[in-house]
This record gives C-alpha cells, structure tokens and sequence, in this order.
C-alpha cells in the first residue's frame, strides 16, 4: 500500500526502515540488549539472536517493543514535521504500542492469514510455524472497526484493484 501511497507523489516515512537505521546506532542496540538482558562486548545488532529470544517470550517482546517503539515512532514523527502537504506514516504495530493517538487519521490494511503467510514466506523465508507464532503476538485486526478517524482497506484483492 505504502509503494501505491509514494507512487501518487506523497511522503511516506516506514517504521521498518527507520528501525533498520536505528539499529545501526551503537546507543540504540545497547539498549536493547540492556533490555533483553544480553550479555555482550559487541553492539552489532542481531536480529536471529534478537528474534529466538522474544518470540518465545511475551514478556521480552515487551520489553523489545516498549524500548524500540516510542524511539522509531518519535523519529518517525520528527522526519514528518519536515515536510509540508500530507504525510504518510507506514507504522505496522501502531496499536500494540498504543500510538494511534498520535494521528489524525488511520488506513488500516487488513489481509487473510493465508495470504499473509505466504507473503512472508516468500519474503523473510521463514517456516509457516515461525510466522504463526510472530502472529499470534500480534494485534487481532478482525477487531478494528470503521469510524471517523479509522479507515479499513481489505487487501486480497490484487495490486491494480487495490489501487
């Protein structure tokens, strides 16, 4: 969705990307590392490491999630000030860091479970039992209702009729 958002002209800041820069900052990943209670004299980020270690745990991607979110989100809303005219935010755990507040309008895209795994399949080449245990921890879409400040997009449809 973000692509067909950029591809109309407007900016479009992605949690993820800022998050790939943030965890290039030594700072950054100490922090984490503090968090998650690892033992280290390197701070190069590890994302197996990371990974194997909280989404096991619930309690530790807690933690992770309460340590890096407010961090890309105040980044994230920091770059968009720049900027005049709309502005786009890609924030894909929005509400389980409870920063929909933050907005003056929300574009939720909602897509089955089976297409989504898939997708991530072919994207991150992680096992279907890897990706259901990442969704399970994860906010339950089928909840989010339709109002003034939140709009629904159903994505399972193909690109062109997305658009």
């Amino acid at each position: 969705m973000s692509k067909i958002v950029k591809d109309l002209g407007y900016t479009v800041f992605s949690a993820d990307e800022i998050y790939k820069e943030l965890i290039k900052e030594e700072d950054f990943v100490k922090e984490i590392y503090s968090a998650l209670d690892i033992k280290t004299d390197s701070f190069i980020f590890d994302k197996n490491l990371i990974s194997k270690k909280v989404f096991n745990n619930k309690e530790l991607l807690k933690k992770l999630n309460q340590t890096t979110h407010p961090k890309i989100v105040e980044t994230m809303l920091r770059e968009s000030k720049k900027h005049k005219g709309l502005v786009f935010n890609e924030v894909p755990l929005l509400f389980e860091g409870e920063f929909e507040y933050l907005y003056d309008k929300i574009i939720v895209v909602v897509r089955n479970l089976d297409e989504r795994i898939s997708s991530i399949v072919k994207r991150d080449g992680l096992s279907k039992e890897e990706i259901l245990l990442r969704v399970k921890n994860q906010y339950n879409y089928e909840n989010i209702t339709k109002n003034e400040h939140t709009f629904i997009i159903s994505n399972d449809a193909s690109e062109e009729e997305l658009a």
